[in-house]
């Protein structure tokens, strides 16, 4: 296999295993959300049921949460790609 294509290969498995990465972090913080309130994350900041201090902390917490863990992810894939390369 060409040097080329095995690189794209692995960009493309990298990308999509933090993508997935990512929807698990978001779903355990749904799951977590749900047991600690015992309501389902808020979806739309207009929902007349949820505050907007609870619309604020979802946003923040899954803002951060799912960025730190799509670069964590992304680097840890990507070490993992060069190690197998070097090889």
């Amino acid at each position: 296999m060409k040097k080329k294509d095995k690189s794209l290969i692995q960009s493309i498995a990298i990308s999509g295993l933090t993508i997935a990465g990512g929807f698990l972090t978001r779903k355990l913080l749904e799951k977590s959300w749900e047991k600690s309130t015992g309501k389902t994350p808020p979806t739309s900041p207009y929902s007349e049921e949820n505050s907007m201090k609870e619309v604020l902390v979802w946003t923040v917490a899954t803002g951060i949460l799912v960025s730190v863990s799509k670069v964590l992810l992304d680097w840890t894939f990507s070490a993992g790609a060069d190690q197998l390369s070097e090889s």
